[in-house]
């Protein structure tokens, strides 16, 4: 059974830090790459709206990542602990409505914008965290969380004047209520011996059916389904998305997150835009070269190197404050 350590050693913190920051490079992979890919389903497949299609490709995404943890981990359904169905359920509740918020404010404006929205959770999972300790944060945190929010509002060239509140950044921000909760919930000390793959799994399970059942609520048919990974492009891009940016970035988060607060994952995270933007300015050239579809690429500049350090620098500041 994997069982963290109570009081985690240095050495697990370093490595759980490092993971972490593997996992948001993958996540920063998957803004570009899903605003891609729903551009190519929408060329490919227009009668599907956008509702539809966000669910479509997130029961597709976690479908698939279901069948790829399953031969590994499926043994363990046998003996699912009560513990372990509460850290599942809440995580699927969580993951899947962020995700789909997420998803569908991703159809409706920039990567960039969407990615810097997102970051809003690094003022919520604080404040979560202290209400539930009943502790105000550290005085490091707080002007962490001010430098991050600094830092991603300068990554994105001239946001005030392209970002509004409109139908997608509303959107937006609804996700990241939701995917600062998911945050919090895998930090619960009550789950600490809880088996990270067999949860994981769980966990897609869950979300496989959640978009399955919002695929058609949403006035999807089955008879699109197919269409949507109907060529080698989409076929290659749900690959990556479902390999690298579902299976092993959750299992990352699920089984190292532990060994960290919430609010320094919470921060580790917030490099994601800074990866996200630069992955911007060249991944949806390539992206509209290949699939044949209008995808511009974002220009870089020196906000990026700015903003950039800031977020860098705010997540320094958490992880070298002394750990009771």
């Amino acid at each position: 059974m994997e069982t963290p350590e109570s009081h985690p050693t240095p050495v697990l913190v370093r490595r759980a830090r490092a993971l972490l920051i593997g996992a948001t490079l993958l996540w920063a992979l998957s803004f570009p790459l899903v605003r891609g890919l729903e551009l190519a389903q929408k060329a490919h497949v227009p009668q599907v709206s956008d509702s539809a299609l966000a669910c479509a490709d997130m029961a597709i995404r976690f479908g698939l990542a279901t069948l790829v943890l399953l031969p590994f981990y499926g043994r363990g359904l046998l003996n699912v602990t009560r513990a372990e169905w509460s850290q599942s359920i809440g995580l699927g509740l969580f993951a899947g409505v962020g995700l789909y918020f997420q998803t569908l404010g991703l159809a409706w404006t920039d990567a960039s914008v969407s990615a810097f929205l997102t970051q809003l959770y690094t003022l919520i999972v604080p404040l979560i965290v202290a209400l539930r300790d009943r502790r105000l944060p550290s005085p490091r945190v707080m002007v962490a969380c001010v430098l991050v929010l600094i830092g991603v509002a300068m990554l994105s060239p001239g946001l005030m004047q392209h970002l509004r509140l409109g139908p997608g950044e509303m959107v937006i921000i609804i996700s990241t209520l939701f995917l600062a909760c998911q945050i919090v919930w895998v930090e619960r000390p009550m789950y600490a011996a809880n088996r990270s793959g067999l949860v994981t799994l769980i966990m897609f399970a869950i979300l496989t059916a959640m978009f399955v059942v919002g695929y058609f609520g949403m006035g999807g048919a089955a008879r699109d389904v197919v269409p949507l990974v109907g060529t080698p492009v989409l076929v290659e891009m749900t690959a990556v998305l479902v390999l690298f940016c579902t299976v092993v970035n959750y299992f990352i988060m699920n089984t190292w997150q532990r060994y960290i607060s919430a609010t320094e994952a919470g921060l580790i995270y917030c490099i994601e835009p800074v990866i996200a933007t630069g992955l911007s300015s060249f991944l949806p050239g390539w992206i509209s070269e290949l699939a044949g579809i209008s995808y511009p690429n974002e220009i870089l500049g020196l906000a990026l190197l700015l903003g950039g350090t800031l977020i860098v620098a705010a997540t320094i500041l958490v992880a070298t404050e002394k750990r009771e």
